[in-house]
């Protein structure tokens, strides 16, 4: 009955009610018409029409950082309780600030793997599809293209390894869950550092049976590949190139694997710069979108603070050679945070999520380093893979993939 009078009063009395920590809202989801993207929306391939700055003035190495799930709300919320009003995150430091949209080919609202392959490979797919179109046709990828001019490649995350993120750099599958087929992929795509969870604990990793197989056989497969197996932290710092690193999931977090971003990339750039050839570098925080999905202030901060971390250790380690571009960005908004209150007398800030969902808000962009100026404004998350192979000069993106190709 307390329900029932609770509801009624929400639907005709008003939009919200406010009972100490409790909120019950009115969300009447209110439809509007939508109408598909045109056919000019989706890129056909090819080299996009940039004022490229003189090779010199290019970048050598990209390193490109993925909070997943970090929406502007995000990176405002963080910049007033991590720090205090008035203050920078690192990656809010960065020098050039941009915009970008996250929607998929069949979806407004995307998700990691339709929205990481965007920025892979310049092409929109479908949701759960990892490096391929929706036709299913397989698509070249900015791993790939690097590697095929001789630059090393790596990618680092907080998230499983064959998670869908660093899966759109590293593999083709038509679904994201396909997780012993991403893995195999993984193992054979000559990438120089992989390093993610191992994902033992993650209920739906758990019930592909050939994956677990897989990982109670890591290290015969590593070895067979030729890659330097590490389980955990202690052994990380000794490993050789190339390597493959897949941990458990830290005892405080379980969403989280293997050591803090900085530590992982401070090792991955350590082998990667040793390329006289430049390299391309992925680090992603799942923290932040694992949070989202859970409403959870502390550990989105958390989240935050872990990736802000990185970001300026590799400012660091960047600052003297100046041939490195750094760029920080998200494959889509989880919750649509937002900060409601803030009262500085009483020391306390009130936090409002929309959702536990990922939603369309476009999220930010920041970059530092030679050819920053090209992630500047408004862009779709297709045209960031196809501006780095731009700066690179690699092989034009998008690009559908060749059979015989990895």
């Amino acid at each position: 009955a307390v329900a029932a009078a609770l509801f009624v009063f929400s639907w005709f009395g008003g939009a919200e009610i406010t009972v100490g920590n409790l909120v019950l809202r009115a969300q009447h989801g209110t439809e509007y018409p939508l109408e598909e993207p045109p056919a000019e929306a989706f890129p056909p391939g090819g080299a996009l029409d940039l004022a490229l700055p003189p090779a010199e003035e290019r970048p050598k190495n990209v390193i490109l950082f993925v909070g997943d799930g970090m929406g502007v709300g995000h990176v405002s919320a963080a910049e007033a309780l991590l720090h205090r009003p008035g203050s920078s995150l690192t990656m809010t430091g960065l020098e050039t600030l941009g915009l970008m949209r996250s929607w998929a080919a069949n979806n407004l609202v995307t998700d990691s793997a339709a929205s990481a392959t965007a920025i892979a490979t310049g092409f929109k797919t479908d949701r759960m599809m990892v490096g391929l179109l929706p036709d299913g046709r397989r698509v070249r990828n900015l791993f790939e293209a690097a590697r095929s001019r001789g630059m090393a490649t790596g990618v680092v995350t907080t998230s499983g390894l064959v998670d869908a993120t660093p899966a759109c750099f590293t593999a083709h599958v038509r679904h994201r869950e396909s997780y012993d087929l991403i893995l195999e992929q993984m193992l054979d795509s000559g990438t120089d550092v992989m390093l993610g969870g191992d994902w033992t604990v993650y209920r739906k990793a758990r019930k592909n049976r050939r994956y677990m197989e897989m990982i109670a056989d890591v290290e015969r497969l590593a070895d067979s590949r030729g890659y330097s197996l590490v389980r955990d932290e202690d052994a990380l710092a000794a490993a050789r190139s190339p390597l493959l690193g897949l941990f458990a999931a830290r005892p405080e977090d379980p969403a989280a694997h293997g050591p803090r971003l900085a530590v992982s990339l401070q090792k991955t750039f350590a082998i990667l710069s040793a390329n006289p050839g430049g390299f391309v570098m992925v680090v992603e925080s799942e923290i932040t979108d694992e949070a989202g999905h859970d409403n959870d202030i502390a550990g989105t901060m958390t989240g935050m603070h872990e990736l802000d971390e990185a970001v300026a250790l590799a400012l660091r380690l960047t600052r003297t050679s100046d041939d490195t571009l750094l760029i920080v960005t998200a494959d889509h908004d989880t919750g649509s945070l937002a900060l409601v209150e803030g009262e500085y007398a009483s020391g306390r800030a009130v936090v409002r999520w929309a959702s536990g969902k990922h939603s369309t808000q476009m999220v930010p962009v920041f970059a530092s380093g030679p050819g920053a100026d090209h992630f500047a404004g408004i862009l779709d998350n297709t045209e960031l893979g196809r501006r780095i192979a731009g700066l690179l000069g690699l092989e034009p993106l998008p690009r559908l993939a060749d059979s015989t190709q990895n």
